[in-house]
């Protein structure tokens, strides 16, 4: 059985967050508290929630919102237990993506777990690297 760093992902992954968005302030401003945001509704509500959390932004969100998302399909993509699953794709639409995280996502109650825990500290991660990106500017 091969091992993964689950932090090094969550590091990688919210590293690519920061670096995907165009360099500007607003740009950056906008990750912060949008990903503050998406934060708390997971810690709150869980990962479905925090799914529809995203695709429901609007105005400048709407436009960092996908950055999230697609940075969380390529996390998931790493774990074992979705090898031979169908995930979310860049291109993929809401329902399509919500399906998958009212389905596929919470068959295994530890799967969930693991989800939750890795979205939630790459979320951390990725605030904290565009709070240092903001500074930065």
């Amino acid at each position: 059985m091969t091992s993964i760093n689950l932090d090094r992902l969550a590091a990688e992954h919210a590293q690519q967050m920061v670096s995907n968005l165009e360099k500007d302030n607003k740009s950056v401003a906008v990750l912060e508290r949008l990903v503050t945001k998406t934060l708390g509704v997971l810690q709150a509500q869980g990962v479905y929630a925090m799914m529809l959390y995203l695709w429901s932004r609007s105005g400048d969100e709407n436009k960092i919102a996908p950055v999230i998302r697609n940075e969380c399909y390529a996390l998931i993509k790493e774990l074992p237990d979705f090898s031979g699953i169908t995930v979310p794709e860049e291109k993929s639409d809401d329902k399509t993506t919500l399906k998958f995280y009212s389905s596929d996502a919470v068959q295994k109650i530890d799967t969930l777990l693991l989800i939750r825990d890795l979205y939630e500290q790459t979320l951390i991660y990725a605030r904290y690297g565009a709070k240092s990106a903001s500074k930065e500017k």
